[in-house]
This record gives structure tokens, sequence and C-alpha cells, in this order.
């Protein structure tokens, strides 16, 4: 099984940036030049010296960061076997030394890596090599070591930015990792397995890898250039030595390098840092509603036509942006501003780009017409964009039962929901859609449902149905 494993379980890749214009209280961020300068005829010794430059000036950008977590675990008692003292002979301790659990406290290391964005000691790196830590020191190619302290971190795209009480530092320039092209040549720089300044090369092999299950929001440089553990937080850089990546995770069956590794693009950590050296948190927009793409059988359903790219509204959420314009359960967001999106991810991270309190215009689809709204977008904070997932594909094949007192207070169904719950699902039709056991039928082709025999009858009366379902506190639309 192939499964994704953060770079960073040691991690310790580094690069210096040099940000163009990153807000800061009270300093500023100059942009240096490429590293590198390449022209003339390339040749395989020309590309050699090629390398071997780009190393020389990025390795000095490239940091080592060491951790110590502490972690407190529960250590079971005996309960199972008995004292071996058959009475106490010190007055009332030792058993229970040896029956009761206790708490233990262990102290767990890491390395990951970094790199330097600015000359006075600000560290880009992952999440997860600092954001859970509590100590590191950073060690330099020179061999000097500092303390660590966190500016900031934000888990929903795994970046962190620290920094050390150093001046006169070398700064990685940034590249334009919006230029980036499949097959571009890449350097990765950090220190897998705790190997510091260990650069490898390769390839960008694919760009916008999203939906991997790491981070919240995804749009990753994927590439074949080696990046084990210990690489986290580490520079993919350009041939012109110009930081486009921050290396973050591999995809292994085995724990190590197999070719395939991923970085976040540098255009993203720029805004990200931005975020944090300004307020110390990532500022993101948010609507207030619940989405999911739109497959063939919702599109049919609704009447949009074939081709049309957008998000299907499963749930609005009271009191929020989107509850206020006017939005409503059903409607398909086609565009925000003009800019259209392909499927849930890409809207969700479009509306997360956007700063809180924007005015933006939506084009969203009703009832067989294009309309136009404009929303005022909040700030999402500890709420989130909801993402509504139907579940695995598998003929009619359910048992469903009434949603009575018992029901509501055994599954905590607030009074408010009403239909037929699902208590079954066994093959046919009912799983091929998705649904689950658990789920609430609430509505049958827009029609509301209060009975199990509601829901029989309207589903056995058409090939295709759409059903409102209610799970786990959202809504969303399955077909069947």
């Amino acid at each position: 099984m192939i499964s994704l494993r953060s770079a960073g379980a040691i991690t310790a890749f580094v690069a210096v940036l040099s940000l163009s214009t990153v807000l800061a209280a009270e300093e500023s961020v100059t942009v240096a030049e490429p590293v590198v300068q390449t022209s003339g005829t390339i040749t395989p010794q020309t590309m050699s010296d090629l390398f071997v430059d780009i190393c020389s000036e990025v390795g000095p950008m490239v940091v080592t960061i060491n951790s110590r977590t502490t972690v407190t675990a529960m250590t079971p008692g005996f309960q199972g076997f008995p004292s071996p003292f058959f009475w106490d002979p010190w007055g009332g301790g030792m058993n229970d030394f040896f029956l009761a659990p206790r708490e233990q406290q262990y102290v767990t290391e890491g390395i990951g890596s970094g790199v330097l964005v600015s000359p006075d000691g600000l560290i880009l790196t992952n999440h997860h090599v600092v954001g859970e830590a509590d100590e590191f020191t950073i060690d330099l190619q020179d061999g000097s070591s500092y303390p660590g302290t966190l500016v900031g971190t934000d888990p929903r795209t795994d970046l962190a930015l620290i920094r050390i009480d150093a001046d006169g530092l070398p700064a990685i320039p940034i590249g334009d990792s919006d230029d980036l092209q499949v097959g571009q040549w890449v350097l990765a720089v950090g220190s897998p397995f705790a190997l510091s300044q260990t650069v490898t090369q390769g390839i960008v092999s694919y760009i916008g890898r999203s939906g991997m299950g790491l981070t919240d929001y995804e749009d990753y440089i994927q590439t074949d250039a080696a990046i084990n553990p210990g690489n986290s937080g580490g520079a993919l850089v350009n041939l012109d030595g110009e930081l486009v990546g921050i290396n973050t995770a591999l995809a292994t069956s085995n724990g190590g390098y197999q070719g395939i590794g991923f970085a976040i693009p540098v255009s993203r950590a720029v805004d990200v840092m931005a975020d944090l050296m300004e307020y110390g948190y990532v500022r993101r927009g948010w609507m207030g509603v619940s989405v999911q793409d739109v497959t063939q059988g919702l599109a049919r359903h609704f009447g949009l036509d074939e081709g049309v790219d957008g998000v299907l509204v499963s749930q609005v959420l009271d009191d929020t942006p989107a509850y206020s314009s006017g939005l409503q359960q059903g409607d398909i967001l086609l565009s925000v501003d003009g800019q259209t999106f392909i499927d849930v991810l890409s809207f969700r991270d479009l509306i997360a780009s956007i700063e809180p309190g924007t005015r933006v215009e939506v084009e969203y689809y009703r009832n067989g017409r294009t309309r136009d709204l404009y929303i005022v977008l909040g700030e999402l904070e500890s709420a989130q964009i909801g993402v509504a997932e139907p579940g695995a594909d598998e003929d009619l094949g359910w048992t469903l039962g009434e949603l009575d007192r018992s029901a509501r207070n055994m599954m905590q169904i607030p009074g408010n929901v009403h239909g037929s719950l699902i208590l079954e699902v066994r093959s046919g039709r009912a799983a091929e859609a998705g649904v689950r056991s658990g789920d609430i039928i609430l509505q049958v082709d827009g029609e509301d449902v209060a009975s199990a025999s509601d829901t029989e009858s309207l589903v056995a009366a058409s090939d295709e149905v759409v059903l409102l379902i209610w799970r786990g506190g959202h809504t969303l639309y399955l077909v069947m």
C-alpha cells in the first residue's frame, strides 16, 4: 500500500527567501538577484558546473532544525495481575503503584529543514516540523547554532515561520512557482535522515496536485527529486537558484523515497508568510456554505447544461454571509468575481484566497436561470467551509425506519430535522448512490418526506431521484 508521509518526521530543508513586499511590523525584506546566471551553449560539463554553482550559493540558505517535544501519556497499571505484595508492607502506597495507571512524560526529538527568507533571521519551514515543538534549535551551514522562536504557524497549509537572532544572513531569491512547467529541472536541498546539506536533482512531474488528504489547502508541485524524511521544510529551487517550493511530503510504500515527492508552491508560501508576519495567523475569506461537486446525475436533475463547471450548495449556514446574501440550498455556484472553479477544492481555495471583508460578485444557477448577487465575505476562523462527501458509489437495498423520539435521542438528531431514517444499507441503488446507514432522508426530488412510507413511494415512482440527506450535521444531495 502506498501511503503519504510528511517529509519531516525527521525534517530539515531550509532555504533563505528574499520577499518583495512582505508586510512586517517593523521590517522589510528586499529582493535578491538570481544566484546563478545562465547563458551560452549547454553541454554536460556546463550543466554540471551549473549544478555546482547552484549548490554552493543555495547551501548556506538552507538550515537544519532540531526540535524537542514533550509528550504526556498514560502508562497502564497492572489491574489484571496480582500485586507482588499480598499486603502492603509500607502501609498503603505500593499496591497503588502497581495497580493504578500513571501519567508519564516522554521527550521526542525530530530533525527537519528550513529556508532563510530574510537576512535578519526569518526562516520558512513546515508546521509539522516546529508547530508542536516545545523548543528547537537551528543549525546553519557554517556550523553555528541558534535557538529558534515561533513567529506563526498555519496547519491548514502546513507552513510555519520562525526566527533566529542573527543578522547578515544570506537570503534565497524568490522565484515564480506560477511559471513552472512539467518537465522543468529542479533541485531539492535539505537534511534527509539528518544528513544536512543534501542536494538531489529531478524534474517537475506535475503541477497543482491536490486531494492528497495532507492539509486543508493543497496545490502541490510534484517532483521526482529525491525527498526523504528530514527534507520537510527544505528548498525546491530552479536552475536560476530561486526558491520555487517548500518540500513537505512524499508518497511511499516503505517509508522512503520512491520517486514521488511534493512541495508547496512558493507563491502560496509567500502569501501565508506575509499574514503570519503581520497578524500571527493566516486570514482567509469565508462564505458560510457547505458545497459538493456537481456529478452528471446532479447536473441532469438541476437542468445544468453539460460542460458547465461549478459546485452545488448543499447547505447554507445560518447567520453567515451566504445566508444574508440570499443564497439557497440547491443553488449551483458558477463563478466568483469572474473566476471559475471546476470542483470543491478549487472553489475553497479561491474563497480562502480573498481578503475577509471583500465584496465579491457571485454568479450562480437556480431554477433554469443564471443569476448574480453580491456577498461580503467573512473571515474563516474555527468555522470551515463544509465539503459534503457522498461516500463510495455501490438497486434499492435499504431498510428505512421512523425518526421517532428514541432514535433522535440515541443519535442526537436535532428537533428541526424531519424525515425518514436509514437503518441499514445493503447493496443496490442505495449503496451505489452513496447512502449510508444513519442518514436522514429530508427530501425526494424536492418534496419533503415525513415517514418511511413517504420515501418509499416517491423513490418507487421514478427510475432516478435526487435525495436530500442529513448526515452528521450537514446536508448533501445524492442521485439514486
